[in-house]
């Protein structure tokens, strides 16, 4: 009778194990479920940004207050370099002091040449004062040697008409009739020669009203060019070599004016965040040497609330982008609506160089949901970043986590 009872209790041992391997099997598969949505393991993040310094240098932090709110003008640092180099500055200075002095010797050139025109030109003036009354003198003294030769010119013809009345009634001889004759030509002739001086004369002497000067032979007197033209080009010369160098200087104070604010850049520089953003931590301290380009300090802005929320893989797989969500804050009572804007896989999950803050509850082997708060911001008296939070997928069930555990 014994034996008949202990036979169905055997029996019953395989459901028993079975039973309980499966329901270990089901805890396996559906603990890191139930731990995702009974503990607050998920957390309040935002996006890391990293603030870089622009140059070389000594780093002062400016003062902020404790919330390490960024002020208006957007610096959280500046960085000096005593030791940039100046010797672009100094160079285009020089170049510039040179161009200076070039442009001063030029317009003095130009002014001496200016006073030695003058004073030619005073030379000149006498030279052409002299000449003129040279040639009013020469003009009158031709005027009365004409009418003198036109006197003797009447003299020689009445001589030779006489002689010549005289050689017709056989009183005179023919020789006396023929010089006659040959001292009335040569009286014409040069009476013609002092009568074309005389008009010669008189249009050097217009001319000369005209400032044009000319002497006995029609040429130009040594006196009225000389140096005239080799001043003139001289000045022409010193006159396209200033335009020259004053163009020169804009370039010059252009290039100076570029090599000092480079130089400003190289020595001077603010370390930006945006106005509104809070700094998160420091990187390196106050007076330290930084190098462009190193990481100096770490920013977020709260106006962009996210929470980084541990799951399975399997919750991965069957959540989509733009599900809903429901997060509640650790010490509040309300839940606050989110989304689901990003999945990643237990391999490639964003880590503490992408977010501020990461769950306290990821291990090894979860995924990750990444969600963005409505209303980000709104609120909260502080910025929550790192707060611990419950997150309620109202989409996503244990049913729904079962089946697909069991490729149903």
């Amino acid at each position: 009778m014994a034996d008949d009872t202990a036979l169905p209790r055997r029996r019953r041992w395989p459901y028993i194990v079975g039973i309980l391997a499966f329901l270990a099997y089901a805890a396996w598969m559906l603990g890191p479920y139930i731990r995702s949505i009974a503990v607050r393991d998920a957390a309040v993040t935002t996006w890391s940004h990293v603030a870089t310094t622009p140059i070389d240098g000594t780093i002062e932090f400016i003062p902020r207050p404790v919330s390490g709110v960024v002020g208006p003008d957007g610096a959280i640092a500046s960085v000096h370099d005593d030791h940039a180099s100046r010797k672009a500055v100094e160079q285009a200075q020089a170049d510039l002091e040179r161009n200076a002095a070039r442009i001063a010797e030029l317009e003095t050139q130009i002014a001496e040449i200016n006073e030695l025109d003058a004073d030619r030109q005073q030379v000149k003036a006498v030279y052409a004062k002299t000449f003129r009354d040279q040639l009013d003198v020469k003009i009158t003294t031709l005027a009365e040697r004409v009418e003198i030769a036109k006197s003797l010119l009447e003299v020689v013809t009445q001589i030779s008409e006489r002689k010549n009345a005289l050689m017709e009634k056989g009183v005179g001889s023919p020789n006396d009739a023929d010089e006659a004759k040959l001292r009335v030509h040569q009286a014409a002739v040069d009476l013609a020669n002092l009568e074309a001086d005389l008009a010669f004369a008189k249009v050097r002497r217009e001319a000369a009203d005209r400032g044009v000067f000319a002497d006995d032979t029609g040429d130009d007197p040594g006196w009225a060019q000389g140096e005239r033209m080799e001043l003139k080009l001289e000045r022409k010369m010193t006159r396209l070599e200033l335009i020259d160098a004053k163009a020169e200087r804009a370039y010059l104070e252009a290039r100076l004016a570029s090599e000092q604010a480079d130089l400003l850049r190289q020595s001077e520089a603010t370390v930006p965040a945006p106005q509104g953003s809070i700094v998160w931590s420091e990187r390196v301290s106050s007076g330290a040497v930084v190098l462009a380009g190193q990481a100096v300090a770490e920013w977020i802005d709260c106006s962009v609330l996210l929470v980084d929320v541990p799951i399975s893989d399997v919750e991965a797989a069957l959540l989509k982008t733009g599900d809903p969500a429901t997060v509640l804050l650790e010490g509040e009572t309300a839940g606050r609506q989110a989304q689901v804007i990003q999945l990643r896989g237990a391999a490639s999950t964003l880590d503490r160089n992408d977010l501020i803050a990461l769950a306290k509850g990821r291990g090894e082997g979860d995924a990750q949901a990444l969600l963005r708060l409505d209303a980000a911001g709104a609120g909260f008296e502080t910025c929550p970043v790192g707060r611990a939070a419950f997150v309620d997928f109202p989409d996503l069930g244990l049913i729904d986590v079962i089946l697909a555990r069991l490729r149903l």
